[in-house]
């Protein structure tokens, strides 16, 4: 097998002696390995890339393996390659080869169904928090203001917005280059002013808008927020002359608002919720991918059989080759076991069309990638 990131000097790769069964069955397994080991190898990488993503580090291509007495073990995957020893626990050789292929493309595809679950679990949490963030960095005129109205009506000790059968409290976001206009003339942007008598609590007028009723709730630098108190049976119309002049109404939405002490149960959740998901990953990425190498030694085993027949006498290795190189390396190679094939199959120094002659080599050849940034 040619891979990269391992040492310049070839290294052997154990492949057990796993159970042959007939022709019939090894070429099944020849043209099903074929199509799992793209799609193993697909679902492993995809879940280091989001591993990366995730946490915002490119070294975390590890695998975790039973150590001799039994402790586990943390490799590079350079380093379980140069030094793989095939899972007789998990994977015993007298197993056929087809059970064998099976239990890795599950365990790797059950990996892959869980990745949506988790992720859209971790991505909730986290796409509210970044929606928070946005709105509470923004202007009076988009980010939640419940929180500043709040804080207005508990220094005037007053209980809060007026709410009424007739009347209603209205929030308006006004340029602050506007402010003064607006103190003039927003009890006539509907229609002329309504005098409403606090002592009484009755109308002498019924044009809409109580006059003096508008405060200052709180300044920005682009923007000032107001209240005023006005009619219900005006509202629409009122709103429809704000529009006109540019002023944007806001809601008074408490419920919506969140406080410092949810903002942070918020953040420690999305913190937990990353460190569960990250650590998920480190093992899921292990397991496919000590899964996937255990799917390339099958290969090689039913490959040189198919290749070379029984009884299976041939040895793997690894080879380090630099993409530039591997041109020359594979004639190389190809001289050295031109015996092993009938000449039609040896490399033409004039062919580089090598990836066309891959099937056509004088030895099994399959590619392996120690991490997701290999070709």
């Amino acid at each position: 097998m040619v891979c990269s990131k391992l040492s310049a000097r070839p290294c052997s790769f154990e492949v057990p002696p796993l159970k042959v069964g007939t022709l019939d069955n090894l070429m099944e397994c020849s043209d099903d390995l074929f199509k799992i080991d793209t799609q193993v190898e697909g679902v492993t990488f995809k879940i280091l890339h989001i591993l990366e993503d995730i946490s915002g580090s490119s070294d975390l291509a590890v695998v975790t393996k039973a150590g001799a007495q039994g402790q586990q073990i943390s490799e590079p995957t350079d380093e379980y390659l140069a030094n793989f020893r095939w899972n007789e626990a998990q994977l015993p050789i007298n197993k056929p080869l087809k059970t064998l292929i099976q239990q890795i493309l599950e365990t790797v595809m059950k990996a892959e169904e869980n990745i949506r679950t988790k992720l859209q679990d971790y991505n909730e949490i986290r796409t509210k928090l970044q929606n928070i963030k946005k709105k509470s960095g923004g202007s009076l005129a988009v980010k939640p203001v419940a929180t500043q109205i709040k804080e207005w009506y508990k220094r005037h000790q007053e209980d809060g917005p007026i709410e009424t059968e007739a009347l209603t409290t209205l929030f308006v976001a006004v340029p602050s280059s506007d402010e003064k206009k607006w103190l003039k003339e927003y009890a006539t942007l509907g229609g002329t002013p309504l005098a409403y008598e606090a002592s009484k609590g009755v109308m002498t007028e019924m044009s809409g808008i109580v006059p003096d009723s508008s405060k200052l709730i709180a300044r920005e630098s682009d923007y000032c927020l107001f209240n005023v108190i006005l009619m219900r049976k005006v509202v629409d119309s009122y709103k429809q002359a704000l529009r006109e002049n540019k002023i944007i109404v806001r809601e008074y939405l408490p419920e919506e608002e969140v406080s410092d002490e949810a903002l942070q149960d918020l953040n420690t959740q999305a913190d937990t919720k990353k460190n569960n998901l990250v650590r998920w990953l480190k093992n899921a990425f292990s397991e496919c991918y000590g899964g996937w190498i255990h799917l390339k030694a099958i290969r090689v085993f039913v490959e040189s059989i198919l290749r070379y027949g029984l009884p299976p006498n041939f040895v793997a290795m690894l080879f380090n080759v630099d993409s530039k190189k591997e041109k020359d390396a594979r004639k190389q190679l190809g001289v050295m076991y031109a015996s092993l094939s009938p000449k039609k199959y040896g490399l033409d120094e004039e062919t580089d069309s090598f990836q066309a002659l891959e099937q056509q080599y004088p030895y099994v050849s399959l590619k392996v990638k120690a991490n997701a940034h290999d070709n």
